[in-house]
């Protein structure tokens, strides 16, 4: 009965705990969202205490954050709650200003991104920077006219040729476009990594590569060939396609198959934009495939495919993923799927696991660009693939997801404007796969690091070293190219912070490298040896003492060799050309004596200043 009674007090004790604890847990998450929310307020008010709405959009978009992001939808659904849009889903100018607790209640679960986006802590920080630099690369690319359509497939063969665009995402779900983003057009062959994706995330590794290897074929794409084992030699040319539409979704209808690729292709999209089908791409491919049927039944030859595969089933599906239609914008944030490791960056979900996307990428790096592929990694580093209806895609691994879509070839069947943006892209960012080794080209901007951070990176890891007292760190700011009289916000030097915190080794260090005046006035101004004594460091008040005054002394008695000067006697000397001698252009000559005093004074200030010209060209 003790026990039984012991038992039912822990219980009670459980029960009032664990919901106890849960309501912290939730009253201080709470507590922090709303701190986020009252700061952002009251950064971003106008002057009558209020959220103009359509500039705090702004704001967002100059970040990267798009008004259709679906991380706002839930802001926007709650202001379109609030009667504060019209029925045409415009602001309402009436209610275009957000009071706190209106803007509060809004803003609601969107506050995340919002607060990452005005705090610069996405991955791309200077968007506008960035953006301004790809729209620079898109038009210089814009007049390139070369190439030819895709005939082969007559549906293709029909679209406009001078069609341009490019669309970009990063993995924190930034996104622009320029050009013809919004024109729809068939995957083709850029639908075959996530074919692989999706087939790999299904069986897993071991038992997809039994029946497809990893190599590049160094032949066609559509080369009727297989590896020494007698596989198909990789899944993005058209035998290990067709291999990996055979094993997606195995034993199903094809209906059902089909159904589940679509899906999973707009999970990659974010379940957003336009990733549809398209009908009659896939009728005129189907009847011109002669080649793709050879293919297939070449691998049957070879007891290639699963047992009990169906040949027309598998040659129908294959057919359907290639005429997946999407557009630029939508495709960008497929790529960008990837690049995030399989996590759709706009709304968290998982659509493939981590080694999936990894051995995606890896054979985009080494396979994606047809004959073209050992090229395209030698000289820009990066996955990419590329499609006969013009289509690419170029991934930076955990940064961003490209698409390029012009629909004009060159002759390995790559779109010429995407090839020759890419090149450009790699010749501006430093971005290929090897860029990072130590001695990278110093032009090359990297926008994952903020302008801000760059400038003041140098400057802080000094003025750190100094606070610490860390003399290697200092020697290894000086041997990266930081000079010792760099300032920080403040205008506060490194002997500003060493005597500040009585620091007398790193103080003593920082002199015997400064060539300057070692009493430099901060924004407060107060120089390091007032800091010094301000903070009663009475060490570094002798040691700056002893630096003044070794400086001064160094002025005092440099004595320079000045050029002969010819002395003058006085104003009776023949020599001296006194006014009052001469035609004055004044009214009154000048006193007796005062030209030779005035010239005899400009004598010695020009001596002084010849003194100390030669003394700071000597340091």
């Amino acid at each position: 009965m003790v026990a039984e009674g012991r038992k039912g007090k822990d219980v009670e004790v459980l029960k009032r705990v664990v919901p106890r604890s849960r309501t912290l847990s939730t009253d201080s998450t709470a507590r922090v969202t709303n701190h986020i929310q009252e700061l952002i307020f009251d950064l971003y008010k106008e002057p009558n205490d209020k959220i103009l709405l359509p500039s705090f959009l702004r704001k967002l978009t100059e970040c990267g954050i798009r008004r259709d992001d679906p991380r706002l939808m839930a802001m926007l659904m709650r202001l379109r709650e609030g009667d504060n849009l019209d029925c045409d889903g415009l602001l309402d100018p009436e209610s275009l200003y957000l009071d706190r607790e209106a803007f509060k209640k809004s803003v609601g679960d969107s506050i995340g991104v919002i607060g990452k986006a005005l705090k610069k802590q996405l991955v791309v920080p200077d968007w506008n920077k960035f953006t301004d630099e790809i729209g620079s690369i898109f038009e210089m690319v814009r007049p390139e006219d070369s190439g030819h359509l895709a005939t082969y497939i007559p549906q293709l063969a029909r679209c406009d040729p001078n069609l341009w665009a490019v669309s970009v995402c990063t993995i924190d779900g930034q996104r622009k476009s320029w050009g013809d983003a919004k024109v729809p057009f068939c995957l083709q062959s850029v639908s075959k990594p996530f074919t692989y994706a999706l087939v790999h995330e299904e069986i897993g590794p071991e038992l997809l590569h039994s029946f497809v290897g990893q190599e590049p074929s160094g032949r066609l794409f559509n080369e009727i060939c297989l590896d020494h084992s007698k596989k198909p030699h990789n899944p993005l040319i058209n035998a290990g396609a067709i291999m990996c539409a055979a094993l997606m979704q195995q034993g199903a209808q094809i209906a059902d198959r089909f159904d589940f690729a679509l899906r999973q292709f707009r999970g990659f999209a974010g379940n957003i934009g336009h990733v549809g089908f398209n009908n009659s791409v896939f009728l005129s491919e189907r009847d011109t495939a002669d080649r793709n049927y050879a293919l297939s039944y070449y691998m049957r030859e070879h007891k290639c495919f699963p047992k009990e595969t169906k040949l027309q089933d598998t040659m129908d599906l294959y057919f359907q993923l290639c005429s997946i239609e999407t557009n630029a914008e939508s495709l960008a944030v497929m790529a960008a799927t990837l690049a995030n490791g399989g996590v759709n960056p706009l709304n968290g979900d998982r659509i493939i696991n981590n080694k999936a996307c990894r051995d995606t990428l890896s054979l985009m790096y080494s396979c994606g660009m047809y004959d073209y592929s050992g090229m395209f990694a030698f000289k820009n580093g990066l996955p990419a693939k590329s499609g006969v209806s013009g289509d690419m895609i170029i991934v930076v691994p955990n940064v961003m997801g490209i698409c390029i879509y012009s629909p004009r070839l060159d002759a390995l069947g790559n779109t010429v404007r995407g090839v020759k943006f890419a090149d450009e892209f790699i010749r501006r960012f430093n971005f290929h796969n090897y860029d990072s080794l130590v001695y990278s080209d110093c032009h090359k901007l990297d926008p994952r690091k903020s302008t801000a951070d760059e400038h003041c990176d140098g400057t802080s890891r000094m003025m750190y070293a100094a606070k610490m007292g860390d003399i290697q760190a200092l020697k290894r700011c000086l041997l990266i190219g930081i000079h010792i009289t760099d300032r920080d916000y403040d205008d506060r030097t490194a002997l500003h912070i060493a005597a500040s915190e009585g620091n007398e080794v790193a103080l003593e260090f920082i002199l015997s490298k400064w060539k300057e005046d070692p009493s430099p006035v901060d924004r407060f101004g107060r120089t390091p040896l007032e800091n010094a004594e301000l903070f009663d460091q009475v060490k570094c008040v002798e040691i700056l003492t002893r630096a003044n005054n070794s400086f001064l002394n160094r002025i005092i008695q440099f004595e320079p060799q000045l050029p002969t000067v010819t002395p003058l006697d006085g104003p009776d000397s023949p020599d001296f050309p006194c006014c009052s001698s001469s035609s004055a252009p004044f009214d009154q000559p000048c006193a007796p004596g005062a030209c030779f005093e005035t010239t005899k004074s400009l004598q010695n200030l020009l001596n002084q200043l010849t003194t100390l010209t030669s003394f700071v060209t000597s340091l």
